[in-house]
C-alpha cells in the first residue's frame, strides 16, 4: 500500500514571524512577565480567540479527557476558568485536582502551556463572577444540568429563555463556580517553518522559579 502523503500546504506553519521575542534571548527571571506581555500583544494583533483554552483532566485512574473552555483571567495568580462541579471536568478534578493548559495562536505561532494544580474559588468570589454575566448567560447556566443526557433540547430552550425573558438576576447555581489552575509548570513556544522551533519552560521549585530552554 502506497503511504499517502499531506498536500504540501499542509505541511508549513501558518502565521507571522515578525515578532520580537526577547525573552528565547534573555529570559526574566518571572514567568508571568512574559505571559502578561504575550496576552496583551495576542490581544493587539488582533488573535482571533486569545483567551480559548484546551483543558486537560483525568479521572482518579489517570484516563484523561480534553476540551475548550474560556480563560476568565489569567495573571500571576493563575488561570481562572468557571464550570459546573458536576460536569466532566468538575468531577475529574475532584478527584485528581491537577490539569494542563494549552493556548494556541494560529496568527502569530505561538504556544502556552501551563500544568499544576487546580482549586475552587472561594463562593463569595463565584457569586460575583456570576452577577456579573449577562441575563441570558446566568438563565443558560441555571437551566442547564451541564454533561448529564439530554432528552428534551426543546425544553432546555424554552427554560432558558424563560428565565432570560424575565430580566430578573438569577442565584448562582451551587455547584457552579470558579477554579483556579496554579500552574507549577509554564512553556513558551514560538513556531518556525524550517522546524526550529523557540521553546522556553519554567518550572517553580521551592526556591523559586527556574528557566530552561529546550530543544525543539
Amino acid at each position: 500500500m502506497t503511504a499517502q502523503r499531506r498536500p504540501p500546504h499542509l505541511d508549513t506553519i501558518s502565521g507571522t514571524i515578525d515578532l520580537e521575542l526577547p525573552e528565547f534571548d534573555a529570559p526574566p527571571s518571572d514567568p508571568f512577565a512574559v505571559l502578561r506581555d504575550w496576552v496583551a500583544a495576542a490581544v493587539r494583533v488582533g488573535v482571533a480567540e486569545p483567551f480559548a483554552v484546551s483543558l486537560a483532566t483525568a479521572d482518579a485512574h489517570g484516563r484523561p479527557s480534553n476540551r475548550t473552555v474560556l480563560a476568565k483571567s489569567l495573571d500571576a495568580s493563575g488561570l481562572l476558568f468557571v464550570s459546573s462541579g458536576g460536569s466532566a471536568k468538575g468531577s475529574e478534578l475532584a478527584a485528581n485536582p491537577y490539569a494542563a493548559a494549552l493556548m494556541y495562536w494560529k496568527e502569530t505561532r505561538q504556544q502556552l502551556r501551563l500544568s499544576g494544580r487546580v482549586t475552587p474559588i472561594a463562593a463569595a468570589e463565584s457569586d460575583a463572577m456570576f452577577a456579573a454575566r449577562p441575563i441570558a448567560a446566568q438563565a443558560s447556566a441555571v437551566a442547564s444540568h451541564q454533561s448529564e443526557p439530554l432528552a428534551d433540547p426543546a425544553g432546555l430552550r424554552a427554560e432558558a429563555d424563560s428565565l432570560a425573558a424575565a430580566g430578573l438576576a438569577l442565584t448562582r447555581p451551587a455547584d457552579w463556580g470558579g477554579y483556579l489552575l496554579r500552574p507549577d509548570t509554564i512553556e513558551f513556544w514560538h513556531g518556525s517553518v524550517d522546524r526550529l522551533h523557540r521553546r522556553l519552560r519554567y518550572e517553580l521549585t521551592p526556591a523559586g522559579w527556574t528557566h530552561t530552554r529546550l530543544y525543539p
